[in-house]
């Protein structure tokens, strides 16, 4: 960026947007980050400006995002495969967006949410995407594949011991995305050129990719052959334990239905509407060889 922008972070103060906040920093961004506990959030990260406040308090979010030249915006995932928690927060969210008066929030959403699927992650985005389309304010919806850090960097020592964790149909297709190109692609193709979609996008690395095809990328990264399981028995286990995940308020009552989605459709871009210039998006084989470089000798 030329001139330095002041982003406001709401709902990046936990681990799930680390990659986000990190990126926003090393693209040179002014970060303003919302948080509950300012200290642990400032001890993480330093370089951010933090502002204690809850996103659930429109007063909060205003003040939080007052003079910022972007809101960036991830909002949590329900519990129990329950949408509402997580689309109540966007609305008061929105609630002080709109008092704040801000230019331009940016969303980052799910591929193909353009209509309700029956699982509680993906229909929590098709309402937010609606409400956000309606709300009046200048926005850009990024839609992103299986975030590449979510699904590797997080597994990374089973990796290494020949294990990819993903016990689904092995010929569903997945796109994916960088995490950290999301903060790339702001920064460089939305906040630098004054670009706001006011649309959504698919910002996704190129190719789709079997369960199976991935099994192979793992292996020539690593040097050695990377497994995933079969379906029996792990899949089924994952769906036999989500009523203990519901009464014990795990997140996992929520991403097993996800789950069990992947396994019959898969999750990858079907329009190609990944309008994104001459943006080069981080690919997948890329990631993996970086995750998994070989030592030398």
């Amino acid at each position: 960026m030329k001139e330095k922008v002041t982003v406001a972070a709401i709902g990046c103060s936990g681990p799930v947007a680390h990659h986000f906040v990190e990126g926003f920093c090393e693209e040179g961004a002014n970060l303003r980050l919302l948080a509950r506990k300012p200290h642990k959030v400032r001890r993480r990260y330093p370089q951010a400006e933090i502002v204690q406040g809850s996103m659930m308090e429109p007063a909060d979010v205003a003040r939080a995002v007052d003079g910022a030249d972007a809101v960036f915006l991830v909002t949590p995932m329900g519990l129990s495969d329950d949408p509402s928690s997580e689309i109540e927060a966007a609305r008061l969210v929105l609630k002080g967006l709109k008092a704040a008066g801000v230019p331009h929030l940016i969303y980052t959403s799910c591929l193909g949410v353009e209509r309700k699927h029956g699982v509680g992650i993906l229909d929590a985005k098709h309402a937010i995407e609606q409400m956000i389309s309606e709300s009046g304010i200048p926005f850009s919806i990024l839609r992103c594949g299986t975030y590449m850090e979510d699904l590797f960097d997080l597994r990374v020592e089973l990796l290494k011991k020949g294990k990819f964790l993903f016990p689904l149909n092995k010929s569903r297709r997945f796109t994916f995305t960088s995490q950290r190109d999301v903060p790339r692609f702001v920064t460089s193709e939305l906040l630098a050129k004054g670009r706001v979609l006011n649309d959504r996008i698919d910002l996704v690395a190129p190719g789709t990719f079997s369960i199976s095809q991935i099994e192979v990328l793992l292996s020539e990264a690593a040097g050695f052959e990377i497994r995933a399981p079969s379906r029996f028995p792990t899949f089924h286990l994952f769906r036999a334990l989500t009523p203990v995940f519901r009464l014990r308020k795990d997140r996992m009552s929520s991403v097993i239905p996800l789950l069990v989605h992947f396994d019959k459709h898969g999750y990858h871009s079907k329009d190609a509407r990944s309008d994104i210039g001459g943006f080069e998006a981080t690919t997948l084989p890329a990631h993996l060889d970086r995750l998994l470089c070989q030592e030398p000798g």
